[in-house]
């Protein structure tokens, strides 16, 4: 063979071919470049005005102008149209591409980027009432350099066909009205989305939040489905959203508990005291108004104050110690002050990782700085308690008491609607009374 029928040969070669609801796929080297082709199956070349909606439909993808449709041109023979030539790019079909790489599943962010790009593209192909009908796995393509989704030819424009023949294997993606012969609306595109959904996490499973977006959309009822693919998708990503909210605030639950716990197993083991039978009487509240001894001295009395005070007491009453009632008077207003202190101390500190800025950190480094806060928490505990002469049993739980509070109060503060959850439930709801009462 010399070169130039080696040529000739090469430029009639034709790659394996896909099959898809319409025709064949294939792609053929012509003058040493490679194109795209769909040679129509006889079965729906055949009917009399098949070349109609095709040059119609061509003429229509003109005016869409988003990078997942893809465009062709009518090729036509004495019989008329038998195939059509489509862009250049290397195609394949999601069935073919699942079934070489079925890893690609869980790639990042592959199954909602998909569903995102299809979702899109069909709320604009609805708008001019356009609808794609099948999202078979064998009708949708991807682009083999990036796996990004493609769409070629659209179901409404050949619903004149006997659809049974049309959709013959995949008929599970297609709604039933369409193939009893019903309208062909926005809601047959959201039932076979809807299908395609659930076949894009048949290996892993389907995420428990999104199992009721697919039980609505493939309801076998039209008037019990989304009523565009706009509303179907929205369900999707509040589904989503609602499932990362709700770990959220589980993971910031998880983290408070820690922080108190992680607090408590690194301060030293409890001293033993002695029991201390509780005051009888309750603590005058006017006490430092009434006492001239500690007028002016402020709220934030220390112990060296106090002692200071029980001493010169001491020598007022010419007695050898100061009345055990009065001692027990000030070792509560110490109690009083190391809670007043600490609680300041505490929430300045606890500041410094509830906040919205700190809560958007990883997870690593959200622990990593609640680490170091409960270590500050400690420290700071341990310096009040020896000033206001407490033992470590009482100002430890004293100071939990604290902790714990300040805490809940913090992540009420950062959402005051519990993540979220309740506000987007309730837009939920109100959109779909909206479009209850709109029908």
């Amino acid at each position: 063979m010399n070169f130039e029928e080696l040529l000739e040969t090469r430029d009639k070669r034709q790659t394996t071919k896909m099959r898809m609801p319409y025709g064949f796929f294939y792609k053929r080297l012509i003058d040493g470049k490679y194109s795209n082709f769909v040679e129509f199956h006889d079965e729906v070349a055949d009917h009399i005005s098949f070349g109609k909606f095709v040059r119609s439909e061509a003429e229509a993808m003109e005016n869409i102008r988003d990078r997942h449709q893809l465009h062709f041109k009518p090729n036509e023979g004495d019989d008329g149209v038998y195939a059509i030539a489509v862009e250049v790019g290397h195609f394949i079909s999601f069935a073919q591409l699942i079934n070489e790489n079925p890893a690609v599943v869980a790639k990042k962010n592959f199954i909602d980027d998909t569903i995102r790009d299809l979702c899109t593209l069909t709320e604009e192909l609805n708008s001019h009432d356009i609808f794609h009908v099948c999202f078979a796995p064998d009708n949708v393509l991807a682009r083999k350099v990036d796996n990004t989704v493609r769409l070629l030819c659209h179901g409404s424009y050949y619903q004149k066909l006997e659809q049974d023949v049309l959709w013959e294997g995949d008929e599970k993606f297609v709604a039933p009205e369409v193939l009893n012969g019903g309208k062909i609306d926005a809601r047959c595109d959201v039932y076979s989305l809807g299908r395609f959904l659930a076949w894009l996490y048949e290996s892993a499973g389907l995420p428990l939040e999104l199992k009721s977006v697919v039980a609505k959309a493939t309801d076998e009822d039209p008037s019990k489905r989304y009523p565009s693919v706009t509303d179907f998708y929205k369900a999707i990503v509040t589904r989503q959203v609602l499932r990362r909210s709700v770990i959220t605030g589980i993971a910031a639950v998880i983290i408070a508990l820690s922080i108190v716990g992680a607090y408590f197993y690194m301060l030293p083991s409890p001293d033993d005291v002695e029991f201390v039978k509780p005051v009888e009487e309750p603590i005058p509240d006017d006490l430092m108004d009434d006492d001239p001894t500690l007028f002016g001295l402020g709220a934030d009395l220390d112990s060296a104050a106090i002692d200071s005070i029980v001493r010169m007491r001491t020598q007022q009453n010419d007695s050898v110690r100061v009345d055990d009632r009065k001692m027990r008077e000030y070792q509560a207003k110490a109690e009083q002050i190391f809670r007043k202190q600490f609680q300041r101390e505490a929430d300045a500190i606890l500041s410094k990782i509830y906040n919205k800025d700190k809560m958007n950190l990883s997870e690593k480094d959200f622990m990593v700085r609640s680490k170091s806060v409960t270590e500050e928490l400690a420290k700071k505990e341990a310096e009040l308690a020896k000033a206001a002469n407490l033992g470590n049993e009482k100002s430890q739980r004293i100071a939990s008491e604290i902790i714990d509070q300040l805490t809940t109060k913090k992540m009420k503060e950062l959402d005051k609607d519990y993540l979220g959850i309740r506000k987007k439930q309730a837009e939920e709801d109100k959109k779909t009374t909206n479009t209850t009462e709109k029908k």
